[in-house]
This record gives structure tokens, sequence and C-alpha cells, in this order.
């Protein structure tokens, strides 16, 4: 889904040059890459509950019981 938003020209001249340092490819990546960044959001889901166990072979036994 698409959507269009209002910004002031001084905001897409920002976005442009934030565009350029980040080395995005759009100011929609731009946008998304800094909202990331402010609400620390790790690029990859992947390991980010780093307290959790690792499955011990008595688990993953468990989840191959029929």
């Amino acid at each position: 889904m698409t959507t269009t938003i209002a910004v002031k020209e001084s905001t897409v001249q920002l976005l442009v040059k934030v565009k350029e340092k980040l080395g995005t490819n759009s100011l929609d990546e731009t946008i998304l890459k800094v909202l990331q960044r402010a609400e620390n959001v790790p690029s990859s889901r992947f390991g980010s509950q780093p307290r959790l166990k690792k499955f011990s072979e008595r688990d993953r036994s468990k989840f191959h019981e029929l």
C-alpha cells in the first residue's frame, strides 16, 4: 500500500541529504532506516532474545514425537 504525506520542502531537502549519507535507494527506505534507529529496532529479528536458552536434545526430541 502506498500513501502520500505532506512535508515541508526543507524536510525533503534534509531527507535527500540523509538519503545520500546513508546510501539508501529511496526516501521511503531512508525514513524507515531513521525510524528503526530511533526505536532501536534491530535490522534482523534473529537474536533479538539473547537470554533465551538454546534447545537441548531433549527439547528437540519432544518436537519430533508422534
